[in-house]
């Protein structure tokens, strides 16, 4: 006896979709359902990946999550350019795939344990990771304002002169790498930077990363005027 054909089967519905429908990507899925939200690089909005904005993420801690996320692997990347190493030594450096290299870099969710090779291979710590925008706005008229840039809660101590002369290769790398011109230092240890583009960004997150690299902080200006006054030097 012939059996019937069987009946075509219907797509299944999953979260509101069919099958063959694109679904947004999450970082897993354990039997269909997602065990973690959108990668860093897919959450949020704005500017692209390290520069997204997360404001309108919910709860506040995977908001936060996101923030430190895009915050550390813009640090990987810059430390790394920084000192002149390919994605290829940071991996062999911390026994991970360069793949993994390339997924913090590009904002993917990676294990932990593997983000946290990479940062101590580049010798960054997490207690260090500030944000680098500042809420305020000084104005103009304001120097004492416009020098005072947010230090890390990790370290109150400001650096010497001397310890940024150390370090005054690399420093003058990374004014370089965020298109900060005609670095200068004082006798208080202050580096001076002319910057080539408007706004105070760039000033921020080179004092970020200087901070980082030399493990104390280091006070930047834009004052130029302030410079010719205190006699700094070209590093």
């Amino acid at each position: 006896m012939t059996q019937p054909p069987s009946p075509p089967r219907r797509p299944r519905s999953v979260a509101g979709t069919t099958a063959g429908a694109r679904r947004a990507r999450s970082g897993g899925r354990v039997a269909g359902t997602a065990y973690a939200p959108p990668s860093p690089a897919d959450a949020g909005a704005g500017a692209r990946f390290p520069y997204r904005d997360y404001s309108g993420v919910e709860p506040r801690s995977l908001r936060e999550s996101y923030e430190w996320w895009q915050d550390i692997a813009r640090d990987v990347a810059d430390r790394r350019r920084a000192r002149r190493w390919e994605q290829n030594d940071v991996a062999d450096a911390a026994r991970v795939s360069v793949n993994t290299v390339q997924r913090i870099e590009r904002g993917q969710w990676t294990a932990v344990h593997n983000l946290f090779a990479v940062c101590s291979v580049l010798g960054l710590r997490v207690e260090q990771i500030v944000d680098v925008t500042d809420p305020r706005s000084p104005a103009p008229a304001d120097r004492a304002a416009r020098r005072a840039l947010s230090r890390p809660a990790a370290s109150d101590r400001v650096a010497t002169r001397e310890e940024v002369m150390a370090g005054r290769r690399i420093v003058a790398e990374l004014a370089a790498h965020h298109q900060l011109l005609e670095p200068r230092i004082d006798l208080d240890g202050t580096v001076y930077v002319r910057a080539g583009r408007p706004g105070y960004g760039p000033l921020w997150r080179f004092a970020a990363v200087v901070s980082q690299t030399l493990g104390v902080w280091v006070n930047v200006s834009g004052d130029e005027a302030a410079a010719i006054r205190n006699e700094a030097d070209l590093l």
